[in-house]
């Protein structure tokens, strides 16, 4: 692209996008990372693919399952993927399953969506282990392959009230750590 395309197009973004922009140009000069996957504590070397896009179109960041596995109708799965996910304190990772594994087969999300939020990272219950439970909705049994994606996270950002005030000061644990021992 020609230097003058780009200044075009930098022209006709609006001022939201251009301060984002911006902001993502300087923490990537000074090095820190901004939002990514890594593989969670006890399962370095064990993940094959971290999670990517299929396409430059695509919203979804593919999530493969670390085993085969195979599930009869009506049976449910708990998959570690062996990954955890940093991003920004302003966003939460959207997960589902992939759609043609709910259209073709009838794989389902246990959860129906799973909320992944920004201080789940690195928690000291799981690491942030990303654990998707599904369940074979169909009729037919469904074989899960390690080499074919299941999943897909989608980062949203979200905003907050004027009066925002949350119940709890920070993350004191993993999976449904909001509400134990929290006296309201």
């Amino acid at each position: 692209m020609k230097e003058w395309e780009l200044k075009k197009i930098l022209t006709e973004l609006p001022e939201e996008a251009l301060n984002a922009l911006q902001e993502l140009a300087i923490v990537q000069r000074k090095g820190k990372k901004v939002r990514g996957f890594e593989p969670a504590k006890g399962f370095e070397g064990k993940v094959a693919n971290l999670p990517r896009r299929a396409t430059p179109g695509s919203g979804g960041y593919d999530i493969w399952p670390l085993e085969e596995i195979t599930l009869q109708p009506g049976e449910r799965y708990s998959f570690h993927t062996g990954i955890k996910v940093y991003m920004p304190k302003n966003e939460v990772l959207l997960v589902n399953i992939r759609s043609s594994y709910g259209i073709k087969h009838d794989i389902e999300l246990c959860n129906e969506q799973g909320w992944i939020d920004s201080d789940y990272y690195s928690n000291v219950d799981n690491d942030g282990l990303i654990i998707v439970k599904v369940k074979n909705a169909g009729n037919k049994p469904f074989t899960f392959q390690k080499k074919e994606p299941f999943a897909q996270g989608m980062f949203v950002t979200y905003h907050i009230t004027d009066d925002d005030c949350p119940l709890l000061a920070a993350r004191n644990g993993g999976l449904g750590h909001s509400f134990k021992n929290l006296k309201i």
